[in-house]
């Protein structure tokens, strides 16, 4: 198949690009007109956590290109009349979206014969939005995954073609699973692909009662549950999380603090309200429900 793919330089992006052009033909590769532009400004949150918490790998994006030999273009937006014009023109069979930031118009989607097909690094119909990743944590899913699905008009609402599931494990690393979720893409995708090549592609609709959303979360917003989430489900938020989310804390003085790490928790009684933070050696205790989230201290 003639493959257009809408992607960045993350991880989901490049495992699927990958995947694509081992046994189809990239005419164009879409990526947004600020993908691997510095970040901006002291907060890392939205540019760490948007676009599934993409990291910048330009220099793998290179190596697929020499070897592949496929043009990049550059959308200054979804809806970019230029992307359009030129998408038009070449006629693709398919179109692959992956890690891209923008919703793409209903016009554009179905450019194609084909179709258009999204890869979404949660299990829908859970957490349909940009930022999956933080809210799987932040639900504690102990189960996660890959869905490769339909794109329509509304986002991650898709008929569902193919999807990979795995455990989860306590703490692991956001970063890390970034990085799973790109090779567990490229083993979902080439199925799909060769079903949509001969035309035994069969979409599975989704259960929208069973969705849940998963929206851009404010820089500073206080997310922790102290009242209710027990001090194991703490600690497995923000160490999953860190560094790309710090919940903001304030010390016994009411000052805020920061914390340069996520060491671990123990249970104990202490007697201290969920949610305040007293010092320790090397950094703070956390108190929670249950026992206390040890953190290093910060600049």
């Amino acid at each position: 198949m003639r493959v257009v793919f809408f992607g960045e330089t993350g991880p989901l992006s490049l495992g699927a690009l990958g995947a694509i052009a081992a046994e189809h033909t990239v005419v164009a590769v879409v990526q947004p007109a600020r993908a691997g532009a510095p970040p901006r400004g002291g907060r890392r949150l939205l540019r760490g956590l948007v676009g599934t918490l993409g990291l910048h790998r330009s220099g793998l994006l290179g190596d697929l290109r020499r070897r592949y030999r496929f043009p990049v273009w550059h959308a200054r937006s979804g809806a970019d009349p230029d992307i359009a014009s030129r998408l038009r023109e070449l006629r693709p069979d398919l179109m692959c979206i992956a890690g891209y930031p923008w919703i793409l118009p209903i016009d554009l989607l179905t450019v194609p014969p084909l179709g258009t097909i999204n890869l979404h690094p949660a299990l829908l119909p859970r957490h349909r939005g940009p930022l999956p990743l933080f809210w799987i944590y932040y639900r504690d899913d102990r189960t996660t995954g890959v869905t490769v699905h339909r794109a329509t008009a509304e986002a991650d609402a898709g008929g569902i073609l193919g999807q990979v599931s795995f455990p989860l494990e306590r703490g692991f690393p956001v970063e890390e699973l970034n990085r799973l979720n790109g090779r567990r893409a490229a083993e979902v995708l080439g199925p799909v692909l060769r079903n949509l090549a001969v035309g035994r592609a069969e979409a599975r609709p989704q259960d929208d009662a069973l969705a849940t959303a998963a929206p851009r979360v404010r820089p500073g917003t206080p997310m922790v549950a102290f009242e209710s989430w027990d001090v194991e489900r703490v600690w497995h938020f923000l160490a999953g999380l860190f560094p790309r989310f710090e919940e903001p804390l304030t010390g016994e003085d009411g000052a805020p603090i920061r914390y340069a790490a996520v060491r671990g928790y123990r249970r104990e009684a202490h007697g201290r309200p969920p949610g305040t933070v007293g010092q320790a050696a090397g950094g703070y205790d956390l108190y929670c429900l249950g026992g206390s989230v040890h953190l290093a201290a910060g600049a």
